[in-house]
């Protein structure tokens, strides 16, 4: 807040700025105030890409405003349509709306970038996969995501554990068959 202050003529460090701070509520979990924080820097820069990538993200994340979500990730991605960040967000948002097929295609291209080996691309993947009732396609996913989130320097524990319990879940005993979903009989 105090450099977004101290800064307050240089639109790029009060964006960057005001970014972080939103990020730094998200991660302690106040997503009201990170998205409050956000919503600010999108009243004043509406066509800014990433911008429209993180609010829409965080909408799609907690569900709500989904198609304004994904009105926004879309302005993203018309300007990086290569960028795995944002091809994420698309298809959590899809997936978000039940989308699965269409979802799939960009989680999957955003995990086929160097820069898309990411523990929680590869969770919406494996969450894709599932809906898709592609269950061993699932647990490869979520066991990539589970590597590269626990070798990565700013682990996510809650990420983690999330992971781990959808693998247990989704384990068999020798000689049984996994239900193809979680909740199947």
């Amino acid at each position: 807040e105090q450099i977004a202050k101290d800064f307050a003529d240089d639109k790029v460090i009060v964006k960057a700025a005001k970014s972080n701070l939103s990020n730094t509520y998200v991660r302690m979990g106040e997503m009201r105030k990170g998205e409050e924080v956000l919503e600010e820097i999108f009243r004043e820069q509406p066509e800014d890409p990433g911008i429209n990538n993180d609010l829409g993200y965080l909408y799609a994340d907690q569900g709500k405003n989904l198609e304004q979500a994904e009105k926004m990730i879309r302005i993203a991605i018309e300007s990086e349509p290569e960028n795995a960040a944002y091809l994420d967000s698309m298809g959590w948002v899809l997936y978000k709306r039940g989308k699965f097929e269409e979802a799939l295609t960009y989680l999957q291209k955003a995990a086929g970038k160097e820069e898309g080996q990411d523990g929680t691309i590869y969770d919406h993947l494996g969450d894709v996969y599932q809906r898709l009732e592609k269950i061993d396609k699932a647990v490869e996913a979520w066991q990539k995501a589970l590597e590269l989130s626990q070798s990565d320097s700013k682990q996510n524990k809650k990420l983690i554990e999330r992971l781990e319990e959808k693998l247990k879940n989704h384990q068999s005993p020798p000689g049984q068959l996994r239900p193809e979903r979680p909740d199947s009989p």
